[in-house]
């Protein structure tokens, strides 16, 4: 596995899994660089990241995503072993002076911390943090409420970086709260607020210090490294944080560069005219060459999990793309059962950028939160998730395109739920409808 771009510059994000990047900054020499790294991932208390869309006044969510998270909560120990992984590769990323920030809460925190007590050992942990979230208890067991988080630190080796003459409160109830961002408002769930970071960083790093986040969701941190001049690398699984960083760093005048592992054309995929793809490394353009360098232009499926949009540039009409999915039914949604769904096709027509959806509703329905939970189970009423879909598909009214820049031999298109294209300006593609 590459990066793409492959020149890497600080102050990056990165879109992927996070295991799979962290280990490829390893490789590629960023092993004992880092001065800080902050974990603020999932708790598994079975609620779904998902961004609020004002015009389509629904959350939208990541499918895979959703899938595992019910799947998390239903299975800990794979949630777990998740996190030990990461931990450990988090680990060997910073230098001898780096100090870990593990972001957690009730539910799981006393299980993981063993796990980072084991990787790091139990006396590299430098103390716990209690951050108050909200005045009043929010999450409600009989008359048991919550309305804290915890942090927990951990020093590489004994030569952790320390501050002298300083010392801050294991309570912290003066860094702002989850309901009172104000104008700092991604309308990103989960979006923690600058002071919190200020203080992380103010306590654990100096300027100039290169600090990771590689569960960065809205970009809190990142963003408020750059503006304490720390170099910084993010990424995140979900194509809808990383845009959502991107742009509020972008607010700052910095452009960011979003970087994503892919792989080489690999044989063993091509069984006879189609590609299935076993990772969910995202199908790239190295891969369609390879393919096309075996195939020539004999007709060709192509399965995946994600694309990078640089795929559409390429000379492509042979090749039917499709997107292996959780299936959605009216008993919920279930990754152990994949479904094929055609992928999105981008064109350039004469009144302009479009994009071309088999089946409208169909794809609305995966990309919409399909449920709550209640009393640890999962509530999914499909007839109301139907209607939902069909108000969204009134909203949409064909205009798939969300955000669409132009440049010297090609336009890039995002749409409504954070896919990203991009198709050629040489010349207008007739599509069969």
């Amino acid at each position: 596995m590459i990066f793409e771009p492959n020149e890497i510059k600080e102050n990056s994000l990165f879109y992927g899994d996070n295991l799979y990047i962290m280990q490829g900054l390893i490789n590629i020499g960023y092993k004992e660089k880092f001065d800080m790294i902050y974990f603020d991932g999932p708790f598994n208390s079975g609620w779904v990241f998902s961004v609020f869309n004002k015009r389509l006044d629904e959350r939208i969510i990541d499918p895979w995503n959703e899938a595992a998270t019910i799947k998390n909560f239903y299975h800990s120990d794979i949630y777990r072993s998740n996190y030990r992984e990461r931990i450990a590769a988090a680990r060997e990323l910073l230098n001898e002076k780096g100090i870990l920030v593990f972001h957690t809460s009730q539910k799981e925190g006393h299980y993981l911390k063993v796990i980072l007590d084991e990787i790091f050992g139990p006396n590299r942990f430098l103390g716990e943090v209690v951050w108050k979230f909200a005045d009043n208890a929010v999450y409600k067991k009989s008359q048991f409420g919550l309305n804290h988080e915890s942090l927990f630190f951990y020093a590489k080796t004994d030569h952790y970086f320390k501050k002298k003459d300083v010392s801050y409160s294991s309570v912290w109830d003066d860094v702002g709260q989850y309901e009172h961002l104000g104008e700092e408002d991604t309308f990103y769930a989960t979006q923690k607020p600058e002071k919190l970071m200020e203080r992380i960083l103010e306590m654990t790093t100096s300027e100039g210090d290169l600090v990771g986040d590689f569960y960065c969701g809205s970009g809190s941190l990142s963003f408020t490294a750059e503006k304490m001049n720390r170099r910084w690398l993010a990424s995140d699984n979900s194509r809808l944080a990383i845009q959502t960083t991107a742009s509020r760093i972008g607010t700052l005048g910095v452009d960011v560069t979003v970087h994503q592992l892919v792989e080489e054309f690999n044989r063993t995929y091509l069984q006879g005219s189609e590609y299935t793809k076993k990772t969910k490394i995202p199908f790239s353009l190295n891969e369609l060459q390879g393919l096309k360098n075996e195939l020539g232009n004999t007709p060709v499926t192509v399965q995946a999990y994600e694309y990078t949009p640089e795929i559409d540039l390429l000379e492509n009409q042979h090749i039917t793309f499709q997107l292996i999915m959780p299936s959605i039914t009216s008993e919920g949604i279930d990754a152990a059962a994949p479904a094929i769904v055609p992928r999105p096709v981008p064109l350039v027509t004469e009144s302009g950028c479009e994009l071309i959806i088999d089946n409208p509703l169909n794809w609305i329905l995966y990309h919409i939160d399909h449920g709550e939970i209640e009393e640890n189970q999962y509530v999914f009423d499909f007839a109301a998730l139907q209607q939902r879909a069909h108000n969204v598909d009134l909203k949409v009214a064909g205009n798939w395109i969300d955000r669409m820049k132009e440049y010297s031999d090609y336009y890039l298109l995002t749409d409504i739920f954070g896919y990203i294209y991009k198709v050629t300006k040489q010349k207008e593609v007739q599509y069969e409808r």
